[in-house]
């Protein structure tokens, strides 16, 4: 049996995900690719822009450690928000909302995306009434969203000064 190699710095163990799925790892990335694609790169080299779908999606995984989570008692929204800021990602400036479970504090989970600027969604879809509240909510928050997008502002000024939607008087 040989010895493992003593690493510096030690390195942490993550569990394998299956091939042609991307997961992330602590201080970076890594993407499990079948070894037949490794060969046809190798082979056939790639042109600029092949890739572009998997840095996308590694640029999303990696967004999900700088997402923070608001809930209606923050927000006034039904469901649970996530917000996070550009990170590597090329897409428009956005928030997400949890579909289900609703009040779920994964972002992991299932998922709208709704932009920022025209409040056009992808991902799960929305019910009407769920949109308002989210096109409300970025109506009141918009200079802020996008401070946080832009790397402006810290999480604790967006705690600080984030407005939730006004509570509706009961009938």
């Amino acid at each position: 049996m040989l010895d493992m190699p003593k690493l510096n710095p030690p390195i942490d163990l993550v569990e394998v995900p299956r091939p042609g799925t991307v997961t992330a790892v602590s201080s970076g990335t890594a993407a499990v690719v079948p070894l037949e694609w490794l060969r046809q790169i190798n082979a056939s080299g790639i042109r600029p822009g092949e890739l572009a779908p998997l840095l996308d999606e590694l640029a999303e995984v990696e967004l999900l450690e700088e997402m923070v989570s608001y809930r209606k008692d923050a927000t006034g929204i039904d469901n649970t928000i996530f917000i996070s800021p550009r990170g590597q990602t090329r897409h428009a400036p956005r928030i997400k909302v949890a579909i289900n479970p609703p009040d779920s504090l994964n972002p992991s989970t299932s998922t709208a995306s709704i932009a920022i600027h025209d409040g056009s969604v992808t991902g799960e879809n929305i019910k009407p009434a769920l949109h308002r509240q989210l096109m409300q909510f970025i109506d009141l928050n918009r200079d802020l969203l996008l401070d946080y997008w832009d790397y402006r502002i810290d999480t604790r000024e967006l705690d600080r000064r984030l407005k939730p939607l006004p509570v509706s008087p009961k009938p």
